[in-house]
């Protein structure tokens, strides 16, 4: 069974997308929901300019590597989505998880980006942990159709940057992070770490 975020619909992907790309804009430290407010507005800009039949691979692999994969805790991500099996796991497979989990999403993505068609976002003022070091800002997809679909952006204070980080979606009651966590945790039930590896890197060739 392939890996995939697989009780999702294309709008939950591209969500998906859209969150773990949420501090791409940010240069300068900035609140949590302006966070957001900028880069969904920034990929929602790029995507609009984009024909459907233009977003082809190469395209999408452009947009994931600019607005995604340089600005996410990739290891943060990763522990998430193997839970326990991530402390079983040597040094060697943690890095390779890491890898391709990223081709994964990548993969995850490319249906997303095609399927977008000029949703749009309001955001509420964000609501801080205790000790003021997380937030959640609750949001608002607003679709062509005129159908809503409730958001629920977590993030994180990095302490090395000094910057806003998201770190999980929640849509419509569906985390992304738990969703690959129950999966994989399913899987790894039934086989190694270095066979679902494996899986992982034939799925990302097919």
């Amino acid at each position: 069974m392939r890996i995939a975020f697989q009780a999702a619909s294309a709008l939950i992907l591209f969500l998906a997308a859209v969150v773990l790309s949420a501090q791409a804009a940010a240069s300068d430290t900035k609140p949590p929901q302006q966070v957001v407010e900028d880069a969904t507005a920034g990929i929602i800009s790029e995507l609009n300019k984009l024909e459907p039949e233009a977003r082809t691979e190469e395209e999408v692999r452009r947009l994931v590597m600019t607005y995604i994969v340089p600005v996410i805790d990739q290891e943060k991500i990763a522990m998430g989505a193997l839970g326990k099996y991530w402390r079983r796991a040597t040094p060697e497979q943690r890095q390779e998880f890491i890898d391709r989990f990223r081709e994964l999403q990548i993969r995850t993505y490319s249906g997303a980006f095609k399927a977008f068609s000029g949703e749009q976002f309001n955001f509420e003022a964000p609501r801080f942990s205790p000790n003021g070091d997380k937030a959640l800002v609750k949001g608002t997809l607003m679709q062509t159709t005129g159908q809503t679909v409730p958001v629920d952006f977590r993030l994180y204070l990095d302490d090395e940057t000094g910057q806003w980080r998201v770190y999980d979606a929640i849509v419509a009651g569906l985390g992304m992070v738990k969703t690959y966590r129950d999966q994989l945790t399913e899987k790894l039930q039934n086989i190694s770490m270095n066979e679902l590896l494996a899986e992982l890197s034939a799925d990302a060739t097919d």
